[in-house]
């Protein structure tokens, strides 16, 4: 009756609300614990590893520190 679309939608259905009580659970039970787990994960990343993201995305990084290569 619902054909191979239909069985396709409510596959994907199921998993969407799968992934919603699960998510759910998740951010209760991180609450729970307190908010000081929470602290610890806001800072993933370090100024150094950010920095050097930044210069990789400086287009003009290498002409600036060109007369530096070799040390």
């Amino acid at each position: 009756m619902l054909g191979f679309f239909g069985k396709l939608f409510f596959g994907f259905l199921a998993a969407v609300v799968f992934l919603a009580v699960l998510g759910y659970f998740l951010k209760r039970r991180d609450a729970r614990e307190g908010p000081s787990a929470q602290e610890e994960t806001d800072e993933v990343f370090s100024e150094k590893i950010i920095g050097n993201v930044h210069d990789l995305n400086d287009q003009f990084n290498r002409a600036r520190y060109m007369d530096e290569d070799g040390r």
